[in-house]
């Protein structure tokens, strides 16, 4: 592995070099970071589907009784995509880590990788970062509320009151994933020892997001750009449905395949342009290009050294 020669070029860019750069990253790699993470997302898209069957409708416009019902159903399964998205694409944050460097991974030391951080990613990801919280509220919504009217309108009051919190947490705090899967910084002290990093999370979170209003702005704008290829991906299945079947509606598998589909592809891709922003981050705050290059220049002095003394 030669740190200087990265697959992506080491250098500081703007938030429109980096939006190109995601696109031409899922051009490349995309055939890799789809299996990896199809195999995240799998799981989460069942569960999605399970906690929101009650709530499926087969018939309605959103201007009538059971159009509420679909938006309500649309809203609900954006929201739980969003927030389970950083550790359903964990596996495709570790490809791209290694694909940065040219190192090959198979889908057992993948998973093996997070694995070993289980307790950090229960800890950030799943509680703090608000993966379970949202699951329950939802579930318990749909499975055990008394009054259903309360829970088709108070409960998703709440609902997205949760989810703009968890938002409002990314959008200044994205780079929980990276720090976790990639710099493998433990939650506590007591598993610092296991660690080749002597960071704490806490500590790296705090230090890697000091440029709060920049990444807030990068937030925003993916959010913008999420919310435009949502329309596009889910226009274009309708169309293709309507062209192929001859129906020319919102019908239930939109709700049930495609646009569940669609927020997961667009979780692929926020997924690859939030580890380009945590690049770009680090080159700018962190001196990271100089860094890399230095530690190659190290490595090859090394290893001349040990071919000498070989020699």
């Amino acid at each position: 592995m030669q740190l200087d020669k990265t697959a992506i070029a080491i250098k500081q860019r703007n938030l429109d070099e980096l939006l190109d750069l995601s696109l031409a990253v899922l051009r490349r790699f995309g055939p890799a970071l789809l299996q990896t993470a199809l195999l995240g997302a799998l799981p989460f898209a069942l569960l999605n589907g399970l906690l929101l069957s009650s709530s499926m409708v087969m018939r309605g416009y959103l201007f009538d009784q059971d159009g509420w019902l679909r938006f309500r159903f649309l809203v609900c399964m954006a929201m739980l995509v969003y927030t389970q998205a950083p550790l359903a694409m964990a596996g495709v944050t570790i490809k791209l880590g290694n694909l940065m460097f040219g190192i090959q991974s198979s889908k057992q030391q993948t998973l093996k990788a997070i694995g070993k951080q289980w307790f950090s990613v229960f800890g950030i990801l799943a509680m703090l970062r608000g993966i379970f919280p949202m699951i329950a509220l939802i579930g318990g919504m749909e499975y055990f509320s008394l009054n259903r009217d309360f829970a088709n309108y108070v409960g998703t009051f709440w609902i997205s009151m949760v989810a703009f919190m968890i938002a409002a947490i990314r959008s200044v705090r994205p780079f929980a994933p990276e720090i976790l899967f990639l710099e493998k910084c433990p939650l506590f002290s007591l598993k610092r020892k296991e660690s080749r990093n002597p960071m704490l999370f806490g500590q790296r979170s705090k230090r890697l997001h000091q440029a709060g209003g920049e990444l807030f702005q990068a937030s925003f704008f993916a959010g913008i750009v999420s919310a435009v290829f949502l329309l596009i991906l889910n226009l274009t299945f309708v169309f293709l449905v309507g062209s192929l079947a001859g129906a020319w509606e919102w019908g239930w598998w939109m709700d049930l395949f495609f646009y569940p589909l669609a927020l997961w592809a667009i979780a692929l891709w926020g997924t690859i342009l939030r580890f380009l922003v945590y690049m770009n981050t680090r080159i700018g705050a962190e001196g990271w290009e100089l860094e890399l290059k230095l530690k190659a220049e190290a490595t090859r002095f090394q290893d001349a050294e040990a071919r000498n003394r070989v020699e």
